[in-house]
């Protein structure tokens, strides 16, 4: 087991992880929950939600995307 220190670390309330994608992808939600966008980042996401909701296009699940991503760096 490896023993990470992170000053300033915020509202991080897990302590446990499956392995380092686990870890990744609660950072990664950390950082977004906890940051502001501008309005037009905000008006983008709404765009694309309004997409995916009116069927315009198809949604790729993210363990699909995350399995591709995670072939191309093995």
């Amino acid at each position: 087991m490896t023993t990470i220190t992170i000053k300033n670390s915020g509202n991080i309330s897990r302590t446990e992880f499956e392995d380092l994608a686990d870890l990744h992808d609660y950072i990664s939600l950390q950082i977004i929950e906890n940051r502001e966008f501008s309005d037009e980042f905000k008006a983008e996401l709404d765009r694309r939600e309004a997409e995916l909701l009116s069927g315009e296009v198809e949604g790729i699940p993210w363990e699909e995307v995350k399995t591709k991503l995670l072939s191309r760096n093995s």
